[in-house]
């Protein structure tokens, strides 16, 4: 067979074994993810919205402005009001997140991800030939699940911004801040499927090597001596 020295364009077969890391680094990748999931899926369904409240007692409404009283009274007054304004603003905001169910949204997409995580770590582990396409699709539907996390996030932000509008000056518009989210997961999930790409071609089934000067063939290295 005629080598690369020689002008010969003809392929050489190099027989060479792939590294498990191939398979085995997005594995501990994906199970440094699960973990994390986990546990933010855990203090999220342990926080107790609805009873936030009942360790503030509601304050009484101080009545009228005492105009005519004395400077004391009127400092009281203040006090007493904007504390129980104070309390009424929170209790709204709380309301809304109820209303918004976005602590059972965050539990429900984080056990999907997780759930579905289990299989793929499976196969990448076991090193199954179809281990780098399930892990592509499970990126596809992490990065669907969590946009609409991120769109319901931004909804329910909306609602409480209704609630301060002193703060919509300062802020960009909502829709800013949900494209913004959506542009960032898509980006980091576009990351992580550019790496299993190149992991799965580099682990390819392929013995083809294009001819070169690392690749002598034997006989013309032989012809050399």
């Amino acid at each position: 067979m005629n080598g690369p020295m020689d002008g010969s364009s003809d392929n050489i077969f190099v027989s060479e074994k792939k590294s498990s890391w191939w398979y085995w680094g997005p594995a501990i990748g994906i199970i440094l993810f699960v973990i994390s999931t986990t546990f933010g899926t855990f203090i999220a369904s342990i926080i107790p919205y609805g009873n936030a409240m009942s360790y503030y007692p509601e304050p009484q409404q101080p009545g009228q402005y005492p105009e005519n009283g004395s400077t004391e009274e009127q400092s009281q007054w203040n006090n007493s009001n904007k504390e129980y304004v104070d309390w009424n603003l929170t209790n709204n905001i709380v309301d809304s997140i109820i209303d918004s169910r976005i602590q059972e949204k965050q539990i429900w997409v984080g056990t999907l991800l997780v759930a579905t995580a289990i299989p793929v770590i499976a196969l990448l582990l076991a090193k199954h030939p179809w281990s780098f396409r399930a892990t592509a699709i499970w990126i596809f539907f992490k990065s669907i699940l969590e946009s609409y996390l991120s769109m319901q996030v931004q909804y329910m932000i909306e609602d409480i911004l209704i609630m301060i509008p002193e703060l919509n000056q300062y802020l960009a518009p909502p829709w800013v801040y949900s494209i913004s989210g959506i542009f960032q997961i898509i980006c980091c999930n576009l990351l992580l499927l550019s790496i299993i790409v190149v992991c799965s071609m580099t682990t390819a089934n392929s013995e083809i090597v294009p001819p070169s000067g690392f690749h002598i063939d034997y006989d013309i290295n032989r012809k050399l001596k």
